[in-house]
């Protein structure tokens, strides 16, 4: 028995959407199979329902309506009003408030004392695009019932009254408290303001202030003229020049009054002197220049110079004199225009400062007038909105009608019985799923266990039993699924020689594993392999049947040493393929199973066939199966999607393993190629193309001479 290389490396795991549509599938599956689970439970729900609502005593209901009535329109604005946005949800809340039911019960207690009182339900609803409110009430007495409604119609309108005169009371007091108080605050400005003019005549202020503000003017500009000049004065020598080259000029002539010089008096004379001092020294140095310095007209020029240099001297003296005379005239002019200009100042801002403060109580007082008047008005729109309502009025449409006899509730009752009884019926269904463990797909098996999937056999849509494969066989996805199963088969890696004989078995019966053995076989005689097709389910095999072939004798009587293996063994129509019936059924298979004989047969056999397949029993249906696997190269097991549990399944490949056998993997069969997993199924047209065609027929050329070249090896 030779073992197969494990494979370390699991597959990727599949994306959350094919795993989702996957798990849909599985409850679409799961609700075909028990779709009586949802229906039982919610007819149980219905009939639930419908026997409460029998055993519910009748209720008459009674339907009066109320309006919207017009709305009378007046120019105050103190008027009652409600938010327009949620009016009419606000009235029906109104309606069937607990105050407004209970007033309600107190009036009709009154009225008709004689009515047993009894719980009313009562609905509001508004019509749409309307202002008509619907109001029906439901009760267990008619009497009773039409009474509760239309006292409870009276009691909202008075309630809607109260509202509106105790709104508007409170409105008028607060309006009453605040008028007495700007009353009060008027009275007093106006006090302040008549004893601030008696003690100011705000006339003789006014004037007074402008007349101040104007001489306080007239004070600067002369202040800043006397300025100018003093400052002009100081920059001045008694030359007529300035003490700098950018000192600024005060006019243009030299007679401008204020100025060093002038045509009269000190200035004058200083003026004649620096001319004829000039005349003097032009004529000196004109005779200079023929005569000697010691010549008398010399000497006597030199002594008239210096006569005009003394009294120009002379005369600068007495303009500086002047000068520094004038300055001091001009500051002091300049102290007492300060002085006046701080006294006079000091009045305009007093006088300002008192019109100002009578002009914020005159503001005041206008103020706290326009208030009161505003209040005075408040308080008469809201005397005229008290007595004329111009409010939004609902009156009484129609009084309550003649109660009727009425199941209340009946369609929301089915509903909720249906509701309850399709979550229950989804709920035992979400049940067993969870205890359900049988895998639907091939993601799902992958989740359960790590075993080598060898290949996956899609499920034929027909009815009866699944025919054997034919060399042109038209089921293009059925052939080529077994034909991958054969090249898994040829290609998988083993340590050693490749196996000859393989053994088809499964936890359970009826997942398929004796048309999986069948085709299987059918698959390996056409690729040109020599191959021996075994029955070895000693009980309930039923090769023979699916081959059409009428020997009695096969298996059982090889085991008993009966006859000879050889003599048995019969060609079927396929070429390469040789069945080995079943034989006549046995009680203990097992015991000629383990016997030494039971070697030396499939060591003979073995010499003779390129692959031996036997069909056996299911592992947990008998012990024939765990009692011929340990003798068997290879054992490939059956998985029937949708119908075999894993539980099970790890069982039998548990037993498996314990007894030694070598699985080199699983046939997953009855797959469901509408998963999308197996998108690749909807390529089934490719098989129709010559090219196709052509190519299998060189894959299964090529597959006829690889089974000779495993058995060589």
């Amino acid at each position: 028995m030779q073992a197969v290389v494990p494979t370390t490396d699991r597959p990727v795991s599949a994306p959350w959407s094919t795993a989702f549509i996957t798990r849909l599938h599985r409850y679409k599956a799961l609700l075909q199979r028990r779709w009586w689970i949802p229906v039982l439970t919610v007819c149980l729900g219905l009939f639930v329902q419908a026997w409460l609502i029998y055993q519910t005593p009748p209720s008459f209901q009674s339907v009066s309506k109320m309006m919207l009535a017009g709305k009378l329109n007046i120019s105050q604005g103190a008027v009652y009003s409600e938010d327009t946005v949620n009016f009419y949800g606000t009235q029906i809340q109104l309606m069937q408030s607990q105050e407004v039911r209970h007033s309600a019960e107190q009036l009709v207690r009154s009225t008709h004392p004689e009515m047993q009182p009894v719980h009313v339900e009562i609905t509001v609803v508004q019509k749409p695009r309307t202002s008509i409110f619907d109001l029906v009430a439901v009760g267990s007495t008619p009497d009773y019932t039409q009474a509760y409604l239309n006292a409870l119609m009276q009691k909202y309108l008075d309630f809607k009254k109260g509202m509106r005169a105790e709104q508007g009371s409170t409105v008028t007091t607060a309006i009453t408290e605040n008028v007495i108080q700007v009353e009060k605050d008027l009275r007093a400005a106006e006090d302040e303001m008549i004893e601030f003019q008696k003690q100011n005549n705000i006339g003789f202020i006014e004037q007074e202030g402008n007349s101040a503000a104007l001489y306080v003017v007239r004070l600067n500009q002369q202040h800043a003229q006397l300025k100018t000049e003093y400052d002009l004065l100081s920059l001045l020598d008694p030359e007529g020049k300035t003490d700098t080259p950018s000192a600024p000029s005060t006019g243009t002539d030299d007679k401008t009054p204020g100025m060093a010089f002038a045509d009269v008096g000190p200035e004058a004379d200083y003026l004649k002197a620096k001319q004829a001092l000039q005349l003097v020294k032009a004529e000196r140095e004109t005779l200079s220049k023929d005569l000697r310095p010691k010549h008398p007209k010399i000497v006597k020029l030199n002594d008239e110079i210096t006569k005009q240099e003394k009294l120009i001297e002379l005369y600068r003296q007495d303009t500086i004199e002047k000068l520094d005379t004038r300055r001091k005239s001009i500051g002091k002019q300049m102290e007492n225009l300060q002085t006046s200009i701080k006294e006079w100042s000091d009045k305009a801002l007093d006088l300002s400062q008192r019109l100002a403060q009578f002009n914020r109580i005159k503001a005041k007082a206008e103020r706290l007038k326009t208030l009161y008047d505003r209040l005075l008005n408040n308080l008469k729109d809201v005397n005229v909105s008290q007595s004329v309502d111009s409010g939004d009025q609902i009156s009484i449409m129609e009084m309550a009608g003649a109660p009727i006899s009425v199941r209340p509730g009946l369609l929301k009752s089915l509903l909720i019985g249906l509701g309850m009884g399709v979550l229950a019926g989804l709920g035992i269904l979400l049940l067993l799923d969870r205890i359900d463990d049988r895998m639907a797909s091939f993601g799902e098996f992958q989740h359960h266990f790590s075993e080598n999937v060898l290949g996956q056999i899609p499920k034929e849509k027909t009815k009866g039993r699944v025919t054997l494969l034919q060399p042109d066989d038209a089921r293009h996805v059925f052939a080529e699924s077994y034909r991958n199963v054969r090249s898994s088969i040829f290609f998988m890696p083993y340590e050693g020689p490749r196996p000859k004989t393989m053994l088809v078995t499964s936890s359970v019966p009826n997942e398929g594993k004796s048309t999986i053995s069948s085709n299987l076989a059918i698959t390996m005689a056409l690729s040109g392999a020599r191959t021996l097709l075994i029955d070895g389910d000693l009980r309930r095999g039923a090769l023979r049947e699916a081959f059409g072939v009428s020997s009695k004798i096969g298996f059982s009587e090889v085991l008993k040493q009966e006859v000879n293996w050889q003599e048995v063994i019969l060609p079927t129509a396929y070429p390469n393929l040789f069945l080995l019936p079943r034989g006549k059924t046995l009680g203990q298979p097992s015991e000629h199973l383990l016997r030494d004989s039971t070697d030396a047969l499939i060591a003979e056999m073995y010499n003779h066939y390129d692959y031996i397949i036997i069909d056996s029993s299911p592992v947990l249906a008998a012990d024939d199966s765990t009692s011929l696997a340990p003798k068997i190269d290879a054992t490939l097991f059956v998985v029937r999607l949708s119908y075999t549990s894993a539980r099970l399944v790890r069982k039998s490949l548990e037993l498996l393993y314990n007894r030694q056998v070598n699985v080199p993997g699983v046939i997953l069969n009855y797959v469901d190629t509408s998963l999308p997993e197996y998108y690749y199924y909807q390529y089934s047209e490719y098989y129709n193309t010559p090219l196709a065609v052509e190519e299998h027929d060189d894959v299964d050329a090529e597959h006829r001479h690889q089974p000779r070249q495993i058995q060589s090896s």
